[in-house]
């Protein structure tokens, strides 16, 4: 099985490099970190571990959705069984992938994995927990599809459903987008325990909640 991760990033120069280190132990297929716009050095540090680095420039806009769609677009041409994603920020373990790999191990037929947060809801926050199982409830409804934790950007997509998908969301929708699009087609869906981390200090997000997530929902219908 080949894998290939793609790391959005965007001034995730303290947390980048202990990320790679923790995925190169998988050795996967490639590793390829879109850096938008960072202004820290991100790029520096992820190539330095490995990583092969997209350059986004500052003032293209887009954030999150287009960086993942550009790093979508710059490994299609490439032979390889899965996309993974996680996030840059240290909020994604690397270790759990092997709790991916082990879930394929007996169901090599899954099509679409992800992790799921909402089994570890004693670390996270309430009012994001609420607003996750709420968005995530109404969206799988929309979809239907059942899912755990629909915002969840710790993900493995065979190739072969994501490029089929014409992806156009910006910033954080571009998650739902995905999973919507995805659930017109009749995967093999799985859900993986994975840890839910918040770093400490200041929020570094600036989710805004209930707000947020209908926003989210909206602009996923839309594309």
């Amino acid at each position: 099985m080949r894998i290939a991760a793609i790391l959005a990033a965007h001034d995730e120069a303290d947390h980048i490099g202990s990320v790679l280190a923790g995925l190169q132990a998988f050795g996967l297929h490639r590793i390829l970190v879109v850096d938008d716009g960072s202004g820290d050095g991100t790029g520096a540090v992820a190539a330095a571990g490995g990583a092969e680095v997209l350059r986004l420039e500052p003032g293209r806009g887009g954030g999150k959705g287009q960086a993942l769609r550009a790093g979508i677009a710059h490994l299609r041409s490439d032979d390889f069984d899965f996309y993974l994603f996680l996030d840059a920020d240290g909020q994604h373990a690397p270790a759990d992938l092997r709790r991916f790999l082990d879930h394929l191990a007996t169901h090599p037929d899954a099509d679409f994995l992800i992790g799921s947060r909402l089994q570890d809801r004693a670390r996270i926050p309430a009012k994001r927990w609420r607003t996750n199982a709420l968005g995530t409830w109404t969206l799988g409804r929309i979809a239907g599809v059942t899912w755990e934790d629909s915002q969840s950007g710790y993900r493995m997509i065979r190739k072969k459903v994501l490029d089929r998908l014409d992806l156009r969301s910006s910033g954080f929708a571009i998650e739902m987008e995905i999973a919507m699009k995805a659930a017109d087609w009749k995967l093999r869906w799985a859900h993986i325990p994975i840890q839910a981390i918040y770093q400490p200090g200041p929020p570094r997000s600036h989710f805004r909640g209930v707000m947020d997530t209908w926003l989210i929902a909206w602009e996923s219908l839309k594309c």
